[in-house]
């Protein structure tokens, strides 16, 4: 019994050293950068080696169909292709066969095959197949793939949101904001906020950053911190000016400078200039 086991270990083991991420950035920016530095000869090209890899550029290609590369739209080619990435342990394959037997697209509708490689693609780690998991115990999109089931929808968009991906960390602010489909809670609202506008994927982004200036401004689910308050409504450019000026009446002229310190420094750190005006304490 004991070697049985053991045999058993040892194959789930081997699949999951088989399955690989190539692009985990769910905004797409990675794949398309991928396709970017290639050329037409290159796409095509799905000889060793990296076949799993190209395999799955190219049927991605021929999902749609891209004039730049040549190519055009062929169902039959972009199935095989990406099943042939997908049966290799490619996460991404597997994730895009889902959404394509979710849709029936280039695909007779499969609501099991969907199911199926959607879960086998998030239990690998893949973000974008987490938050489809997410999303559809949720109730809030792919309602098909499972029954409603809000603790399984936390936890995978929990786990998509832990990994960088803003827009579940968002999703899971949102709802503990609202108290919708859980209890309301400031403080985990407020935890779930930073990751998404801090996110890993999207570091240049200044969305949220007007819901954070006011949780900081009123003390919604952390201290108040004007300081803070006045950074983010900076950062929020010109929208931000009316919260500025809110909070700087309640400031020192040396908390507003410490604030405009911080915002340029980020400003700098990520290569961006953002206009709103300096909005000075009035006296």
């Amino acid at each position: 019994m004991k070697r049985f086991i053991f045999i058993i270990t040892l194959c789930l083991l081997t699949n999951a050293a088989q399955a690989e991420i190539l692009f985990q950035d769910p905004t797409g920016k990675a794949l398309n950068d991928a396709f970017d530095s290639l050329s037409e000869k290159e796409v095509k090209d799905i000889s060793p080696p990296g076949v799993d890899r190209k395999k799955y550029l190219l049927g991605v290609l021929y999902l749609n169909g891209d004039k730049e590369f040549q190519v055009n739209k062929n169902c039959e080619k972009s199935f095989k292709l990406l099943n042939d990435a997908s049966k290799s342990g490619i996460a991404d394959a597997k994730h895009a066969l889902a959404t394509m037997y979710y849709h029936g697209v280039c695909t007779k509708k499969d609501i099991n095959q969907a199911r199926g490689l959607s879960t086998q693609a998030a239990q690998e780690g893949y973000i974008l197949a987490q938050r489809m998991l997410g999303l559809a115990y949720v109730g809030d999109k792919w309602e098909e793939l499972y029954p409603y089931n809000v603790d399984k929808g936390i936890y995978w968009l929990r786990k998509a949101g832990n990994a960088g991906d803003g827009r579940s960390a968002g999703q899971l602010s949102y709802m503990y904001d609202e108290g919708e489909k859980v209890p309301k809670d400031d403080r985990k609202s407020f935890l779930w906020l930073k990751k998404s506008v801090f996110n890993k994927y999207e570091k240049r982004s200044n969305t949220g950053f007007s819901i954070l200036a006011e949780s900081y401004e009123k003390g919604i689910g952390t201290e108040v911190d004007l300081v803070k308050a006045y950074k983010y409504y900076d950062l929020y450019g010109t929208a931000g000016i009316e919260g500025k000026q809110r909070v700087a009446k309640k400031m020192t002229q040396e908390q507003i400078d410490e604030a405009l310190r911080q915002s340029q420094a980020w400003q700098e750190e990520h290569n961006i200039e953002i206009g709103g005006g300096f909005i000075r304490r009035v006296d």
